[in-house]
């Protein structure tokens, strides 16, 4: 079609050039007809040039004189092809008017394009024109531009020379005198182009030229065009496209700042502002019709866009996917990360977000109950009958419900009235939620009810803003319409603006309360909402600044704030999965989520079926599930144990392991004492008592772990009443209480089975298990009264629900002798002191002896914790050492424990391999001396407490200090020992809240003297050796 146009085009323009010149006569008949009556049925032919009129028109040329009527010719002419817009009009209208120019030339071309020039001009500065007015003008314009660039080019008329000044009109003779030699389509097009360009008129003018002769202005081969004049058009459009670019740029700045304006002015008020909106319309508008053509004019001149519009298209096609009403959820594993807090499972989120159309569930619901429908003779009935069905609604019953009431064919004003007199009226807060989802799924056939709805509770909620009362359906309503995205944002935001300004109005904190429990997080976490919610949330950061809240207020204000935001740990965002193979990944399934007691068979013949030595990534990950009981159910922890304990007799290693990591990381619990870890713990300690029930460890064990977590971190080992100085363990702090009771409580019996049958065991076997038990009975009585001392160094009274889980605790063990609960702390102290040789020597017992008398099975199963004792894998002896000190109530040092453990260690050598009687008094000598430094230790701390309970008011008056460094020094030095054989000590003691220092005389000749007189000879020794290098630098 363009090569077929040009080429006529070039047609026509050798034709009108001869004409112009001269050598070309249009043919028209030989005798031509002057009727009036024709001639006048010609010029109104003129008035409407069309494709289909246009050979009737040309023949009227060819056979009409028109010579005197040619004035009006030229005047309906003008008229018509102000109104041609078609391709197909244009192309007529280029050929009529290239015959009346090759017939009548200089009398008909000058004058039409002086009636051109002038239906194309621009009103005055002064001239005001209404819409109607200003919309014909550019629509005249862009006509007529289009027209003039063809007669241009098919040699119509070139110039404004052409044309005789008496008939160029005074104003298109100033405006474009100067400019008469150019070409005409130049000076139209500058003259259009340059009128009020912000106004956004000319952009249709600039498009519908473009279509039509952008081939003609950029492909240089197209000869239509003179090299000067195509060059000139470039720059022409060139100019006026950077210039709708920063119009563009402008327009969408302000957009952004009307929006604003209307969306602060919307907030503010609750409402939207009538003037805020229309300006918004209007920029919009505007906005949008200078991008469409920046983006055209851009295709066309291949000038790139700017960033700014750029980044509109892509904000655009961010938010249309947020548009839609259905949601496709994906599936997800079991632990959700997108949910953020939201909401509390994808069920949740999926009723919420996930909205199926009512056609959808017509479709999956084909089989509906038409008879409800039947049966009721009148609609006021049958809504009756669809009420009561709503009244006791629930999730699985809501989709039947829609169906149901789209099959009633009641949408009709007084059906919808029913229905808001239900909503208003209905006392069920549960079912909100389900009336909400109803009406969203019936939002398109229902638009004009909840328009009321969200009317009426805004209206409610405005005046429980001001008036003392509440209203919590209405609110919860209000926020259940919020998390389906009914409401308007300026109403949602107008209310939480209202409530934090106003926060300390009468139950205003109350309601902003329940906005930030039920929807805060969806707010803050929702991309239309989060930008507004974030500038409320930091309002509300300003206002509980403010000096004349109250305490509780502020309180109020930071819960707020901790809802929507709550804090979050570092160390939580820098976990980073392991990629675990899929066997690593199914024994991982297979322990923490499918183990419990009705599979545990399954579960056990499965993981023995694993090679350990040669699958090591499965023995790692075996070790981790082990070595974390808290990962998996609290309620499945004894069927782990039971795998464990699978695994003793040929995995020695995987035992030691998890027994070892276990021990270690409740004792790292201890250290971190962090309230966020108390489930874990809990945990661990429940794993260690599962461990013992299933004989994979001994009561020993368990006996120093209970005194680990109790003196862990108290100076000495030692825990003293009313001792802040303890962080990790403050006298209002009860959790290790809490874990010693969950660790006892969880025990099955802290006896061995001494059942045993004559055959298969030696009777003298049976009495070492008698043995054994009453040994665990004495301990498990030492370590109770312990507890009970422990208790008095806490505030009292004791939390409830401790004294419930003591008093669990105390009827589990009652039947035991050695088990008492004691009222006073003389008591308890008396009972330690009497009890204390006792512990030593059944604890001097097990370390002799065969740690494990338990009974081999049919299977030759070897005993469990004798085989956890004698592995060579690992050795338990120190820590077995320094858990023995610690039961003792005695101030030793750490040091003191270690040389002990040693000493009794090689003790238990000597025996084993024979010494000499000299030898063997001399270490019973040691051994006799320690226990009676042991009991002199007792008596000292059972006198202080004693002397501390009668201690008199003027006593605790006085002024407590820490005594200095120099004094202690001095009372160590005094009375210095006369017997050269005795060494002076100082011990510290505590009276209430009084210290005090006692000498002591020990041997010099005992291990404990010779370390620490060795160690301060080393001390002095190191300090003349300092002064002597730094006499020598000087």
């Amino acid at each position: 079609m363009t090569i077929e146009l040009d080429k006529r085009r070039n047609e026509l323009h050798v034709l009108n050039v001869k004409a112009w010149e001269g050598d070309f006569t249009y043919e028209t008949v030989s005798k031509l007809d002057s009727s009036l009556k024709k001639n006048s049925t010609f010029i109104k032919k003129v008035k409407s040039i069309s494709n289909e009129s246009s050979s009737s028109i040309l023949k009227d040329i060819q056979t009409l004189s028109i010579e005197k009527y040619l004035s009006e010719v030229l005047t309906s002419l003008t008229e018509a092809l102000s109104k041609v817009s078609k391709s197909d009009d244009i192309l007529a209208a280029m050929e009529i008017v290239s015959a009346l120019h090759q017939r009548f030339t200089s009398q008909f071309s000058p004058m039409i394009l002086v009636n051109i020039m002038t239906a194309m001009s621009n009103p005055g500065p002064t001239q005001v024109m209404d819409e109607k007015e200003e919309t014909a003008r550019i629509s005249r314009q862009k006509n007529l531009s289009k027209l003039t660039m063809e007669f241009y080019l098919i040699g119509i008329f070139t110039n404004l020379k052409m044309c005789s000044k008496d008939t160029i009109p005074d104003e298109i003779l100033v405006k474009y005198g100067k400019s008469a030699s150019e070409p005409i389509i130049l000076v139209v097009l500058k003259d259009l182009l340059n009128y009020k360009i912000k106004s956004g008129n000319t952009l249709v003018i600039v498009q519908s030229f473009l279509k039509r002769f952008h081939h003609i202005i950029y492909d240089s081969n197209n000869e239509l065009l003179q090299f000067e004049v195509r060059n000139v058009l470039q720059q022409i459009f060139t100019i006026y496209t950077r210039a709708i670019f920063e119009t563009s740029v402008e327009l969408k700045k302000r957009v952004h700042q009307v929006t604003e304006k209307s969306k602060k002015a919307s907030i503010r008020t609750g409402r939207i502002l009538e003037e805020n909106q229309i300006e918004l319309e209007n920029v919009t508008k505007l906005f949008e019709k200078f991008k469409s053509t920046s983006e055209f004019v851009s295709s066309i001149l291949d000038i790139p866009l700017p960033n700014e519009l750029q980044q509109h298209d892509q904000d655009k096609e961010e938010e249309e996917p947020t548009n839609t009403v259905v949601e496709v959820v994906k599936s997800k594993s079991m632990n959700e990360d997108d949910l953020n807090g939201v909401w509390e499972d994808v069920k949740e989120k999926n009723f919420y977000t996930v909205i199926p159309s009512v056609g959808e569930l017509i479709e999956a619901h084909p089989n509906t109950d038409e008879e409800s429908r039947s049966s009721q003779s009148r609609d006021g009935e049958r809504i009756q009958a669809f009420l009561q069905k709503m009244e006791n609604i629930n999730s699985y019953e809501l989709d039947q419900l829609v169906i149901e009431f789209n099959n009633l064919n009641l949408n009709n004003k007084a059906t919808k009235n029913r229905i808001m007199k239900f909503f208003v009226e209905t006392a069920s807060i549960d079912s909100l939620k389900y009336y909400t989802r109803f009406l969203k799924i019936n939002e398109m056939n229902l638009s004009d009810l909840i328009e009321e709805l969200i009317n009426y509770l805004d209206k409610g909620f405005r005046s429980q803003l001001y008036q003392n009362k509440l209203n919590f359906k209405n609110i919860l309503f209000f926020v259940e319409m919020i998390k389906f995205k009914m409401i308007p944002t300026h109403i949602i935001f107008h209310k939480i603006r209202k409530l934090t300004l106003n926060i300390t109005s009468t139950n205003n904190i109350d309601i902003l309360s329940v906005f930030y429990e039920h929807v805060g997080r969806f707010l803050l976490n929702d991309p239309d909402y989060k930008d507004l919610m974030r500038e409320m949330i930091e309002m509300l950061r300003e206002t509980s600044k403010r000096p004349n809240l109250k305490i509780n207020d502020k309180l109020a204000i930071n819960n707020l704030l901790l809802i929507v935001e709550p804090p979050t740990t570092k160390v939580k965002s820098l976990q980073t999965k392991p990629e675990l193979s899929p066997k690593s990944q199914f024994i991982q399934r297979l322990i923490r989520v499918e183990l419990n007691n009705t599979s545990l068979p399954l579960v056990v013949n499965l993981l023995k079926k694993i090679h350990m030595k040669q699958e090591k990534e499965c023995c790692d990950t075996i070790l981790d599930c082990f070595a974390h009981p808290e990962l998996i159910n609290y309620d499945n922890i004894p069927a782990l144990a039971a795998v464990l304990e699978a695994y003793f007799s040929k995995y020695k290693k995987i035992v030691v392991y998890t027994v070892d990591t276990t021990i270690e990381n409740i004792i790292r619990g201890l250290e971190l004492n962090d309230y966020r870890m108390n489930r874990v713990r809990m945990a661990q300690v429940k794993f260690v008592a599962e461990m013992y029930n299933h004989r994979v460890i001994n009561f020993k064990l368990i006996n120093d772990l209970l005194y680990r977590i109790l003196c862990f971190g108290h100076p000495n080992n030692q825990p003293l009443p009313d001792n802040w100085d303890v962080e990790i363990d403050l006298p209002d702090n009860y959790f290790r209480i809490q874990l010693c009771c969950l660790l006892l409580n969880n025990l099955k019996s802290i006896f061995i089975d001494t059942d045993i049958p004559s055959k298969k065991k030696a009777q003298n076997r049976a009495v070492e298990l008698k043995k054994r038990n009453d040994i665990n009975k004495d301990l498990l009585g030492v370590f109770i009264t312990f507890l009970q001392y422990y208790l008095f160094c806490k505030e009292k009274p004791l939390p409830v629900e401790l004294d419930f889980k003591l008093n669990d605790l105390f009827a589990k063990y009652k039947s035991i002798p050695t088990v008492k609960r004691y009222d006073t702390l003389q008591e308890i102290g008396k009972r330690l002191q009497e009890s204390i040789q006792r512990k030593r020597e059944a604890e001097s017992y097990l370390d002799n002896s065969d740690e494990a008398l338990v009974v081999d099975d049919d299977d030759d199963d070897e005993d469990v914790a004798e085989d956890y004792d004698n592995t060579d894998d690992i050795d338990l002896d120190e820590d077995e050492g320094d858990e023995e000190d610690e039961d003792d109530e005695d101030d030793e040092s750490e040091e003191d424990n270690d040389e002990e453990s040693e000493r009794e260690d090689d003790t238990s050598d000597i025996e084993n391999n024979g010494v000499s009687e000299e030898d063997r008094m001399r270490l019973e000598a040691e051994k006799k001396f320690m226990d009676d430094l042991d009991k002199e230790y007792q008596k000292i701390l059972i006198d202080s407490y004693d002397k501390s309970s009668s201690q008199t008011s003027s006593n605790r008056k006085k002024l407590l200090m820490p005594t200095p460094r120099k004094i202690f020094v001095e009372k160590n030095q005094v009375t210095p020992s006369t017997d050269k054989s005795k060494v002076s000590f100082g011990l510290l003691t505590r009276k209430g809240k009084t210290t005090d220092i006692k000498q002591l005389q020990l041997p010099s000749d005992t291990k404990f003297a010779e370390s620490v007189l060795k160690e301060k000879e080393n001390q002095r020794q190191d300090r003349e050796r300092i002064m002597k290098l730094v006499s020598n630098m000087e």
